[in-house]
């Protein structure tokens, strides 16, 4: 079979898988008042300690005005705290506030049970086989 066509179907399996969890994690969130997008900056902050509006945008590929209203919403509801370091007064940093840290170790309960459910149905040597393979391909790609 052609090269090209393994690799694009091989791409839309890598979609559809991360869009399917993606979808089983976000149900588990339902009901908290935060928007996907809000989960999303959490879990960033929470992976990075702190991050700036920059990083944010670069890691969503969102703009800058989008992501400083998403970000002053999630301040304004008690998830994060902004705040500037003296010797560099031109980037704001953004780190989670308790209740942001909270609600971060919870999506990591939620999404651990939600890759749990994924994977019970696997063997122990499919779940190798695919951690294997996962690794050589991101190690691949940097």
């Amino acid at each position: 079979m052609d090269k090209k066509v393994d690799s694009f179907q091989i791409a839309m399996l890598i979609r559809e898988v991360y869009s399917k969890t993606t979808n089983i994690i976000a149900d588990s969130l339902k009901g908290n008042g935060l928007t996907h997008q809000q989960i999303i900056i959490i879990k960033l902050i929470g992976h990075n300690k702190e991050m700036t509006i920059s990083d944010i945008c670069t890691e969503m590929s969102l703009s800058k005005g989008t992501i400083s209203g998403i970000v002053s919403r999630l301040e304004a509801a008690g998830y994060v705290k902004k705040y500037k370091i003296g010797s560099d007064k031109r980037n704001t940093y953004i780190m989670l506030s308790d209740k942001g840290y909270e609600f971060a170790l919870k999506c990591k309960d939620k999404m651990t049970e939600g890759f749990d459910r994924i994977f019970e149905e696997f063997t122990e040597t499919e779940i190798e086989e695919i951690k294997i393979s996962l690794t050589k391909m991101l190690s691949k790609i940097k």
